[in-house]
C-alpha cells in the first residue's frame, strides 16, 4: 500500500480545467443546490456540461437562470438516453484534464475539487481518486449514522491519501460514490466511456475498468452529500442486482485476467452469492424457471453444497405439468 499525506493545497490558480458533468432528468427539487455547489467551489477553473435527458419538469428553467456563468454549458438530448448516455454526451464536450461527476440532487463540499487536484497532481498514474461521502435526507439533514461525525472529517485538509489496487476490493463490493470521485482525462480515453446498457451500475463496471489497468486512490475525508430519497436507481432492489451480475459478467468475459486478480475464495464467493440471489428473484417474481435453473446451476458451480440452491435448481427442471401439480400439492396443505 502506497500512502501520502496531504501537505498542501495551494494549487496554482487557475490550474487545470476541470470537466463537471452533470445529467439532469426531472430534477428540479434539488437542481438549483447541486448546481451552485459546483460554482462556489474554491477551485474555480471548471467547466459544468449539463446535459438535460428530456425532462418534463423545470429542470431547465432552473439551469437557464445560471448560464449568465460562462463556465456552464448545456446540452439537449433528442430523447430520453439514461444517465450514461447524457454523461457520455457530456464527455464528448468536455476539455477539461481531469473529468468528474455530480448529480442532480447531490451537493459537494466547497473545497471538493481544490483538494482533489491537489492529490491528483501530486500523485501521477492514479487512474481514479476518490473519497467519502455523508449521506443526507431529501430536506438535506444528515442521516442518522452521520449526525455525530466530528467537524474535522469534513473536507480535512490534513487526510491521508491511500493509492493501490483495488480491483479485488470493488470486485467484491464497492462503495465508490460518483459524486467523489475525478479521473484523468487520458483515463477515459484508454478505457472507453460508461456503458449504457448497464443503467444504474454503469459507474460500477467502469470503476471495475480503470482498476484493471491503474492503481485507485482514497481520500480519507468527506468531500460532498449523497441524497438519499425513493426515486434513486439503487432503491430497485432486484433488478440492480441483475444489472450488476450483467456486469460482472461482462467484465471476466471481455478481460480474461480479471478473475485471476481476485482471491479465489472471495471470488467464488462473490459470484456464487450474486448467481444465487439472481436466480431466487427470477424463479420467485419472473416465474421463468428455465433462467432460474440455468442461474441456479452457476450459482452451484461455485458453492455445489448449497443444498436450497440444489433443490431449487431440481425444482426449476421438473416438467411444467409436473411442477404446476406440486404447486397445486403445496397449496392444499
Amino acid at each position: 500500500m502506497q500512502s501520502s499525506l496531504i501537505t498542501s493545497f495551494n494549487s496554482p490558480i487557475p490550474g487545470p480545467l476541470v470537466s463537471v458533468i452533470m445529467a439532469v432528468y426531472n430534477g428540479a427539487a434539488y437542481l438549483a443546490e447541486a448546481i451552485e455547489s459546483a460554482l462556489n467551489q474554491t477551485y474555480s477553473n471548471i467547466e459544468l456540461i449539463i446535459v438535460n435527458d428530456c425532462s418534463s419538469d423545470e429542470s431547465v428553467s432552473i439551469v437557464t437562470r445560471y448560464l449568465s456563468d460562462g463556465r456552464i454549458t448545456l446540452f439537449q438530448n433528442e430523447r430520453n438516453s439514461g444517465v450514461a448516455a447524457s454523461r457520455n454526451h457530456a464527455l464528448e464536450h468536455a476539455k477539461g484534464e481531469f473529468i468528474t461527476f455530480l448529480d442532480q440532487d447531490d451537493i459537494w463540499l466547497p473545497r471538493k475539487l481544490e483538494i482533489q487536484v491537489s492529490v491528483i497532481q501530486a500523485n501521477p498514474g492514479i487512474g481514479l481518486l476518490h473519497a467519502g461521502y455523508a449521506r443526507i435526507d431529501p430536506n438535506g439533514a444528515l442521516l442518522p449514522a452521520y449526525r455525530e461525525l466530528p467537524a474535522e472529517r469534513f473536507s480535512d485538509p490534513d487526510a491521508t491519501v491511500d493509492v493501490r489496487d483495488v480491483f479485488a476490493e470493488i470486485f467484491v463490493t464497492n462503495d465508490i460514490q460518483p459524486l467523489t470521485t475525478m479521473i484523468p482525462r487520458e483515463v477515459i480515453e484508454v478505457v472507453g466511456p460508461f456503458d449504457a446498457e448497464l443503467p444504474g451500475v454503469d459507474d460500477y463496471e467502469l470503476w471495475l475498468r480503470i482498476a484493471l489497468r491503474y492503481p485507485v486512490g482514497h481520500i480519507q475525508t468527506i468531500v460532498g452529500y449523497w441524497r438519499a430519497h425513493p426515486g434513486q436507481q439503487s432503491n430497485q432492489g432486484y433488478r440492480m442486482l441483475m444489472i450488476r451480475l450483467k456486469a460482472l459478467d461482462q467484465i471476466l468475459n471481455q478481460y480474461p485476467e480479471a478473475e485471476s486478480r481476485v482471491p479465489r475464495k472471495a471470488f467464488r464467493k462473490r459470484m456464487h452469492g450474486m448467481c444465487a440471489s439472481a436466480a431466487n428473484y427470477t424463479m420467485y417474481y419472473l416465474h421463468d424457471y428455465l433462467a432460474a435453473r440455468d442461474l441456479f446451476a452457476r450459482a452451484l458451480k461455485f458453492q455445489l453444497l448449497d443444498f436450497p440452491s440444489l433443490g431449487k435448481y431440481a425444482y426449476c427442471s421438473l416438467p411444467t405439468p409436473l411442477r404446476d401439480g406440486l404447486k397445486k400439492i403445496k397449496g392444499l396443505l
